[in-house]
Parts: structure tokens; C-alpha cells; sequence
């Protein structure tokens, strides 16, 4: 019996979602319409800090953006998941949802039910 190698080159894995993603006939997904004033809204959220560095011998500011322009919805009776790689900013931006980042570095709103979170 030949022994299969089932170890594969992340190209082929690459290759092969591809393959898996263009399909004939599809369907493309249903896009969710957003209606405002229902559950938990986020529009245009950026939160960005100044870093302190120093260039030629002098300390120059320079804004960062740990969170930049998201928006988005979650429903009442859905469930959402945040996913993404360690540092990310996933807490970061569960913390600006719930208020805790201070509203003069950060942009953009943040609604339940049509009114305003705030801090």
C-alpha cells in the first residue's frame, strides 16, 4: 500500500479554498438589513492614542489607531462573535461598545434601542 502524504503547502490549502469559494451557480448570501433603533448599534467607532518617540535626538507625537472607522449591528436573539488574532484590539473595542474609553478619544457612536451609550 502506498503511503499518502497528508501534509500539504499552505499554496495548495490556498488554492483549494479558493476553488471551494468560486463555485458554479452560487448564491451569494443574503446581505441583513440594519435597522436603526433595534439592539446594538456601532457607526463609524475610531479610537486612536498619541505615542511619544523619539526621532534624531527629539520626542515627536504621533496618533495611532487601535480602532479605525467599524460599524456593524447585533440584533436582538442573534448571537455575535468577535474573532480575531491576539492583539487584534477585540477588547479594545468591546471597551469603547461598553462605554469604558473616555469620549474625547473616541469617535464615531455607539447605540441600544436608538440612544446613546455613555460613560
Amino acid at each position: 500500500m502506498a503511503k499518502v502524504n497528508r501534509n500539504k503547502s499552505l499554496e495548495t490549502l490556498m488554492d483549494m479554498d479558493k476553488t471551494a469559494v468560486v463555485k458554479k451557480n452560487a448564491v451569494p448570501p443574503e446581505a441583513r438589513n440594519i435597522t436603526p433603533g433595534h439592539g446594538l448599534e456601532f457607526k463609524n467607532v475610531s479610537y486612536s492614542v498619541k505615542k511619544k518617540l523619539k526621532k534624531d535626538g527629539a520626542w515627536i507625537t504621533k496618533e495611532a489607531y487601535l480602532l479605525n472607522d467599524i460599524s456593524g449591528q447585533a440584533v436582538r436573539g442573534e448571537i455575535m462573535a468577535i474573532m480575531g488574532p491576539s492583539g487584534a484590539g477585540k477588547s479594545t473595542f468591546l471597551d469603547a461598545l461598553a462605554g469604558r474609553i473616555a469620549q474625547g478619544s473616541l469617535e464615531g457612536s455607539v447605540r441600544i434601542d436608538g440612544k446613546p451609550v455613555s460613560t
